[in-house]
C-alpha cells in the first residue's frame, strides 16, 4: 500500500527528531504538502458529508502541527550547527526572520540592561515611523495617522501603505488585512 502524505510527513518528522544531523529534504517537500492540503480543502468544500468534513479538518490540523514541528526542529538544528544554507529556501525564509528577531531582542535587552536609553529611543522612533501595506476589506472613511497625515477614504480591495499603529487598529477591527512583501520577511 502506498504511503500517504500524512505518513510521509510523520516519517520525515520522526527521522529528523532521531538524529542531530540536518537531514536532506526533497526540493519540492513543502510545495507537495501544500498541494495535498489544497486538495483536502477542496474536498471539504465540495459538499462532502459531515464526517468527511471532520476527518478532513483533523488531517489539516495534523499537517499543520507536524509541519510546524519539523520546521522548528530543522531551524533549531541549522542555527546551532551554522548550517542555514543547508535548509530549503522556504525554511531559510523563516529562519532569516527568526534570526533577525533574536538579534533585535538581544540588542534591546542589552540596551535596556546596559543603560543605553538612546538605543531604546531609537527603537521607539523606528517603530513609530514604520509603515504597513494593507488591503481593505470594508469601506473606511478618511483617517488621520499617528504621523498626523490624512489617509483615505478607502474602498473594498484598495491597497495602501499607512503608519503601522493605524494599520494595527484597522486589522484588529476586521477592516483590513496586512499584505506581506518579499522585503518584510
Amino acid at each position: 500500500m502506498p504511503e500517504t502524505t500524512l505518513e510521509y510527513l510523520k516519517r520525515r518528522l520522526d527521522s529528523e527528531a532521531l538524529t542531530s544531523d540536518l537531514l536532506p529534504l526533497p526540493g519540492d517537500f513543502y510545495s507537495g504538502i501544500s498541494s495535498y492540503s489544497q486538495k483536502l480543502k477542496r474536498a471539504a468544500a465540495s459538499g462532502a458529508s459531515e464526517i468527511s468534513t471532520r476527518l478532513t479538518a483533523t488531517q489539516a490540523q495534523m499537517l499543520e502541527s507536524m509541519v510546524k514541528q519539523l520546521l522548528s526542529l530543522r531551524m533549531k538544528k541549522a542555527i546551532q550547527q551554522d548550517a542555514v544554507l543547508q535548509l530549503l529556501p522556504e525554511e531559510r525564509y523563516v529562519c532569516s526572520a527568526e534570526q533577525r528577531f533574536q538579534k533585535r531582542l538581544d540588542t534591546l535587552v542589552a540596551a535596556v540592561s546596559g543603560g543605553q536609553p538612546s538605543f531604546v529611543e531609537f527603537a521607539n522612533l523606528s517603530e513609530s515611523k514604520r509603515s504597513v501595506t494593507i488591503r481593505f476589506l470594508k469601506h473606511v472613511d478618511e483617517l488621520v495617522g499617528m504621523d498626523l497625515r490624512h489617509y483615505g477614504p478607502f474602498e473594498v480591495e484598495d491597497v495602501a501603505t499607512i503608519p503601522a499603529a493605524s494599520a494595527d487598529i484597522l486589522i484588529a477591527g476586521g477592516e483590513a488585512v496586512e499584505i506581506y512583501s518579499r522585503d518584510e520577511a
